[in-house]
């Protein structure tokens, strides 16, 4: 592949991707607002807790698979499908044997919940055989080729959950669409994959892959468990409805990070494998990805501490209005490790499993210790949410970076990060002195500021962007296997 079909694919599959994400984040929202009008506070509270143990336990199922998949020549998919099998009917074994134990994690369990976590671990196994498929549509830089899988998921939960919340199911208005929309999803992804996809399989190899996959599945399950950490702890200490109000504003806080982490990570480690021989490709596509998302993170954080109370009972009603004070403190946190963000997907692209995983180790040591010790401290959630504000892993990603002969590039992303974080200080500052007690300017105002932020952004970098995806230097990729 070359240079210019490695850029355009990343292009093309990233401006997918985002899309997609796009439409499935808003559509939720959208869904969200009405069904939590519908659903008690109590019952979305255990929904939380239930979505976030799932999305944990597939990163532990993969077993970081589908990743070293991706890094060798030809793709033993066929082993990949074996492996996804084998430990999705495992664990959903296991949840079906120990669910009562499972939801007594929680200080205030649903009564319903050892029968949700039974009938999910059905869709969760079907899931997993979709992710082979859906591997090597992201192994080819073709996620546009996903779209209509994803929109045909998108559609299914929404259309269930409002039905069958409007019907009075509550909680398992969302359990049901839920699990048939992975069901569908994983459906429609073989069917577009099926024609051309190549199911190679390394005869007794199976295991051997498995074990090397290791690490990288370390790190998706230790990236998995900082990401859903906070749902764990505040279920764990405190009654649903505080999981309800919390979950809603950390929701909005990493609302730009659940939009763009995604599609802007599906697209650029394969983009990172495809420059593993030339290393200043490599930094640069790092760099101009950071740089393309934090300066949408940092207008979004400060529209949404300035707009707190209002976006929170705007967006899902009067019942989440205690979820405001949680939110002006969280909508800062993303904006705690800039590097983290593609930092370690570009570590594991150059076989530095390690210092990721390091990373990732200190990080939840972090959320946990520091969660749960600031939440009996001070008797409510804000402790966790203070917790995310102690980025303990974020020097070993930027040592890793150095060594591996990032300086200048750091260098030159530490000045445009800067810029990105002082600049957009005064449209805000300005709406904050202008807007005073009027909620709805306010609002209003902010939006155009951080339009303004967004803009300014975007003329300070346009070249260079356009640049790293139209020029056409040839780059040849090794058809042998990487070394594992």
């Amino acid at each position: 592949m070359s240079h210019d079909e490695t850029s355009r694919g990343l292009l093309r599959s990233g401006s997918a991707a985002a899309f997609a994400n796009l439409v499935r984040t808003l559509a939720l929202l959208l869904t969200h607002v009405v069904v939590r009008r519908m659903v008690p506070v109590d019952d979305w509270g255990a929904w939380d807790w239930l979505a976030a143990f799932f999305l944990v336990l597939a990163t532990l199922r993969d077993g970081g698979f589908p990743s070293h998949a991706v890094r060798l020549r030809p793709m033993p998919l066929g082993n990949l499908l074996r492996a996804e099998l084998v430990l999705g009917l495992g664990l959903a074994g296991l949840l079906a044997a120990f669910a009562p134990q499972i939801a007594g994690l929680m200080a205030e369990p649903h009564p319903a919940l050892p029968l949700a976590l039974r009938v999910l671990a059905v869709g969760f196994v079907i899931e997993g055989i979709g992710a082979v498929a859906l591997s090597w549509f992201e192994a080819r830089l073709r996620i546009e080729r996903t779209l209509g899988a994803e929109m045909l998921r998108t559609a299914a939960y929404c259309s269930i959950a409002l039905v069958a919340a409007w019907r009075g199911y509550g909680f398992w208005s969302l359990v049901i669409a839920q699990g048939v929309s992975q069901v569908l999803f994983a459906a429609e992804l073989w069917r577009r994959a099926r024609p051309e996809i190549e199911l190679h399989v390394i005869p007794g190899a199976t295991l051997r892959l498995l074990i090397a996959s290791l690490p990288v599945g370390s790190v998706w399950l230790l990236a998995g468990a900082v990401t859903y950490a906070d749902m764990f702890i505040v279920g764990h200490l405190f009654a649903r409805q505080q999981i309800a109000l919390y979950g809603a504003a950390y929701f909005f806080a990493f609302f730009v990070f659940r939009i763009l982490q995604l599609p802007f990570g599906r697209s650029l480690y394969p983009a990172f494998i495809a420059f593993r021989d030339r290393p200043d490709e490599q930094f640069r596509a790092f760099r101009l990805g950071t740089v393309a998302f934090v300066a949408l993170e940092v207008p979004a954080a400060l529209a949404l501490a300035l707009n707190a109370d209002l976006v929170v009972t705007l967006v899902f009603g009067a019942q989440y209005a205690e979820a405001a004070p949680y939110l002006r403190l969280l909508a800062f946190a993303p904006l705690v490790d800039p590097l983290g963000r593609f930092g370690g997907e570009l570590l594991i692209a150059r076989h530095r499993d390690r210092p990721r995983v390091l990373s990732l180790v200190l990080h939840l040591t972090a959320l946990v210790v520091g969660g749960v010790l600031l939440s009996l401290a001070l008797g409510s959630p804000f402790g966790m949410a203070w917790a995310n504000f102690l980025p303990l892993g974020a020097p070993v990603i930027l040592v890793g970076l150095l060594r591996e002969g990032g300086g200048r590039a750091l260098v030159r992303l530490a000045r445009e990060l800067a810029e990105i974080y002082l600049v957009p200080l005064v449209p805000f500052g300005l709406v904050w002195l202008a807007a005073g007690e009027r909620p709805w300017l306010r609002l209003v105002l902010s939006a155009l500021a951080a339009l303004a932020a967004v803009g300014w952004s975007w003329l300070r970098h346009r070249r260079e962007l356009r640049d790293f995806f139209a020029r056409r230097p040839a780059l040849g990729l090794a058809e042998g296997p990487l070394s594992t």
